[in-house]
């Protein structure tokens, strides 16, 4: 009888010590996102739950920013949900993410109308005018021109002014 017991403690051993290693291999990559009340989150509509919100394909998958009211576990959280989404208000951590405000569109706003500055849009200052439309023969010669380019540098860096060095650079065409 105490062999028997003995057997049992060693193989329960051995499953926990498996099951502890694949547990630990599939949440390898696993992230733990952990809200507190007061944070705002994207609210993720699925189709099992918000049919009436995701009826067609260019609808919006996800609604927000949505205030954490709170925090019931690890896993689940009260939102302060609009009554006419007509769900409740507790969501699996699956169906949240993190909401980030657009501050950049902020400063973009404040800097584009300062006097006397640049807005970002680039010019064609000493540049000369070419095609409009990019071409087969025009991209084929702006290649080769490039390829001419990069087999003189080469050959500078190298030293080899006047041998003829085969290139590396090869025309698709």
């Amino acid at each position: 009888m105490e062999e028997i017991q003995k057997r049992h403690e060693l193989v329960r051993s051995r499953i926990e010590k498996t099951s502890a290693s694949y547990q630990a291999q599939a949440n390898k990559h696993k992230k733990k996102v952990l809200f507190q009340p007061g944070d705002l989150v994207w609210i993720h509509l699925r189709n099992e739950r918000f049919p009436s919100k995701r009826k067609k394909k260019l609808m919006p998958r996800a609604n927000g920013p949505f205030e954490v009211l709170e925090r019931i576990n690890d896993n689940t959280y009260k939102v302060d949900l609009l009554r006419d989404y007509g769900v409740l208000a507790t969501f699996n951590v699956i169906d949240l993410s993190a909401y980030q405000a657009d501050d950049y569109l902020a400063d973009l706003r404040i800097k584009s109308s300062q006097q006397g500055e640049d807005d970002g849009v680039p010019t064609n200052q000493g540049i000369e005018e070419g095609p409009k439309s990019l071409t087969r023969s025009n991209a084929s010669s702006k290649v080769q021109a490039m390829a001419h380019i990069v087999k003189k540098n080469q050959m500078e860096a190298s030293g080899l002014h006047n041998q003829n060095v085969p290139s590396f650079a090869h025309l698709i065409t």
